[in-house]
């Protein structure tokens, strides 16, 4: 499977390379400013924006950044529950380098199909009590949860233009291979196994937290608390941009 992924990742950057060199001049709006619509439907109170600049007549770069909080869940498990969060942060960054298919579209940069490598940094906190009802008595501890993923990847996604104003930007194939690191810490008062307690939320997370359930399953913390592991991962994206500044011409 890493072979197959390590193949696709070449493939495409080489094809956008290939298919992606400039030559005769071109009149564009070189910036786009875009809202990211995924992160609102998976995450808990996201904004992100992203920035794209036309550095070349079929090339561009995208940077984003914005804010994200780790998904509210009550549940943690089956003998554990959620009963307050004192806090909760998230943070994205991330950049990308795009090569738009010039035998492939018809139109001018940036309407139309892209490839390109892209990297991605997502880091979620949260600080909550809980309650553990596994013995004969329930007791009460806090709990803080940290999860940090990192992602190297390529993707393959279309742009639409409307207006000469607007955007629709859809990353329509993102593989990535990801670092998926993550800690919990239990404090407070009690008598139960901290280690078992730790990885019955950690399974409770992998189920529930976006995307985690595909690329963690089955796996287990370590006795410190922490889980560091790398696997497949993916990326899909829906923005809506603005663009401006001058037309400019462009040139390889």
């Amino acid at each position: 499977m890493k072979t197959y992924l390590i193949s696709l990742l070449f493939t495409m950057l080489m094809t956008g390379i290939a298919f992606a060199q400039d030559s005769a001049l071109v009149a564009q709006r070189k910036n786009t400013i875009k809202l990211d619509l995924t992160g609102n439907l998976i995450y808990s109170n996201s904004f992100n924006l992203s920035y794209e600049r036309l550095v070349k007549q079929n090339q561009s770069f995208v940077f984003t950044a914005g804010i994200q909080e780790f998904p509210s869940i009550i549940n943690l498990g089956e003998n554990v529950e959620g009963k307050r969060e004192d806090a909760r942060s998230g943070f994205k960054f991330g950049g990308e380098y795009r090569f738009y298919l010039k035998k492939e579209n018809k139109f001018a940069t940036p309407r139309g199909l892209y490839v390109g490598p892209y990297i991605t940094a997502l880091g979620f906190k949260s600080d909550r009590k809980i309650i553990y009802s596994g013995t004969d008595v329930p007791e009460e501890a806090n709990l803080k949860s940290r999860l940090n993923i990192l992602s190297v990847g390529a993707q393959l996604g279309y742009q639409f233009i409307f207006n000469d104003r607007w955007s629709l930007d859809l990353v329509l194939i993102g593989p990535s291979y990801s670092r998926y690191n993550f800690k919990t810490q239990l404090s407070g008062d009690f008598e139960f196994d901290a280690d078992n307690v730790e990885n019955e939320i950690l399974r409770a997370l992998i189920e529930k937290f976006p995307m985690l359930d595909d690329v963690l399953d089955e796996q287990e913390l370590e006795s410190s608390g922490d889980l560091d592991t790398w696997a497949l991962g993916y990326k899909y994206q829906v923005l809506v941009g603005y663009r401006f500044g001058k037309y400019k011409k462009l040139k390889k």
